[in-house]
């Protein structure tokens, strides 16, 4: 063989090792990663509702938060905002709609999950 071949065989197999090490240090990675629970509370006077609805769902649609479950809790929201908290739960299924006095053992039940 040339030494051309030989550099550009060697160079093939480097890059190939260096690719496997980096999936399983990656995977390694992965397990390691907690999940994170997105807690939002619902006021009546909050005019940007819908755009952080909007924000929280683009967010967990790509992949970018681990969020394991979304709460959204009521603090006396609007009818209309209620609904559109409705809504998000519907279309995303880590959502619920939660009252403050519920809020423990929400966040008991998402303990009791992660364990």
């Amino acid at each position: 063989m040339e030494t051309a071949e030989i550099t550009a065989l060697t160079v093939v197999f480097f890059i190939a090792a260096v690719e496997i090490c980096c999936f399983f240090v990656i995977s390694k990675l992965r397990g390691r990663s907690y999940p994170l629970c997105v807690v939002m509370p619902v006021f009546a006077g909050d005019n940007e509702l819908p755009q952080r609805l909007d924000y929280i769902g683009s967010l967990v649609e790509e992949g970018s938060v681990l969020a394991e479950n979304i709460l959204l809790i009521d603090y006396g929201g609007t009818a209309e905002q209620i609904e559109l908290c409705r809504k998000f739960c519907n279309s995303h299924h880590a959502a619920e709609m939660i009252l403050p006095e519920e809020m423990e053992k929400a966040m008991k039940n998402y303990l009791h999950f992660m364990v």
